[in-house]
């Protein structure tokens, strides 16, 4: 006879932390729910739809773990509005949209609906923004790190009565964070080229924010000086197909212009793809280019656009989850992903230097 299966629904008597104090997400590992179901259900939310059976194992554990809900974080939560607030820079951005389609599906399965707002609107009619926080009418909000004074603005105004992540940017402060592996990012990009034979190899660097341009920047270096080359020229790229095009023909006017160039913004490096083109340069064949994050077009430009593939999706999905553990009285925490990591899509815009 076969020995019996644990049905992990039917966990055995939980045991009690050794601190002597559970926490929300001891009752959720025992109940084998999320944190966020464990809450909903110990606040009474009635729109809450889980089966009978998960309500009454919930409601058992966190008996037997003597679970009480930290009222002090409850009563800074100031709102029960079941929307979550995501300001990003350029709603058009199709790297947003990866990340906001992460983001809409952690939201959804956790019972909040998402509503999302431009940056610099935002910041632009501040008072219209702090109406919306004082009114209780978000309970969080997740800010895309962008460039200019809009971030501080808005960072101000969220984080005097909500929970808030910044989405894609590291930091060491008392706002969480949830980032990506940027440099990890860069050198892959970077090591590509390497592999392919360039020893003259350029970077078109973000610019801001300063945290994830640097990480960028020393992704890029750091595989250059692990293969013994000289660092090309380095000039600010950002973060659109016009800066890209503007920048690119400035980076090549030296006495010796690269063979390869890392673009670290996916759309700077359509614009150079547009600028080399203009300027009498092929593709691969007189300059290679490789960018950072894949983007739905970058499969069919000519040619195809070599990229690094970052998991924006789950970036999106972690950064809402982050707000739910700040609402459910978490510390505030500051996240790296590294699974999946980054991943090189090769396709036609590099080649071996001629």
């Amino acid at each position: 006879m076969l020995p019996a299966v644990p049905d992990k629904r039917q966990p055995a008597r939980p045991s009690r932390p050794g601190n002597g104090r559970a926490k929300i997400t001891d009752v959720a590992a025992a109940a084998g729910v999320s944190p966020a179901v464990v809450s909903r259900l110990l606040r009474g939310d009635d729109t809450l739809r889980i089966r009978d059976d998960t309500r009454e194992r919930v409601l058992a554990v966190a008996a037997d773990l003597r679970y009480t809900p930290n009222e002090v974080a409850r009563a800074l939560r100031r709102s029960e509005s079941g929307i979550l607030g995501m300001a990003v820079h350029d709603t058009s951005n199709p790297v947003y949209s990866e990340i906001l389609t992460g983001a809409q599906a952690e939201a959804a399965a956790s019972g909040y609906a998402l509503l999302l707002a431009d940056a610099a609107e935002l910041a632009r009619n501040d008072a219209m923004f702090e109406q919306v926080v004082r009114g209780n009418r978000i309970d969080g909000l997740l800010l895309q790190r962008g460039s200019g004074t809009a971030d501080g603005i808005i960072a101000r105004i969220a984080s005097a009565r909500l929970p808030l992540v910044l989405v894609n940017d590291r930091t060491r402060g008392d706002i969480a964070s949830v980032a990506l592996d940027d440099e990890a990012a860069s050198h892959l990009a970077t090591r590509h080229l390497i592999d392919l034979g360039h020893t003259a190899i350029g970077h078109l660097k973000l610019g801001t924010p300063k945290a994830r341009s640097e990480s960028r920047v020393r992704g890029w270096r750091r595989a250059l000086h692990g293969a013994g080359l000289p660092e090309g020229p380095q000039l600010r790229g950002g973060h659109t197909s016009d800066e890209g095009a503007a920048a690119l023909p400035r980076l090549l006017d030296g006495p010796a212009p690269p063979t390869a160039v890392v673009v670290s913004n996916v759309l700077s490096a359509v614009g150079a793809m547009t600028a080399a083109r203009e300027s009498g340069l092929r593709v691969p064949g007189d300059l290679s280019i490789a960018a950072v994050h894949d983007v739905f077009f970058a499969a069919h430009l000519s040619p195809p656009l070599t990229v690094v593939r970052l998991p924006l999706r789950e970036l999106g999905r972690r950064s809402v989850a982050a707000i739910l553990r700040l609402l459910d009285g978490a510390p505030v925490r500051h996240e790296r992903i590294d699974d999946p990591p980054p991943e090189l899509l090769v396709r036609g815009s590099t080649a071996p230097p001629r």
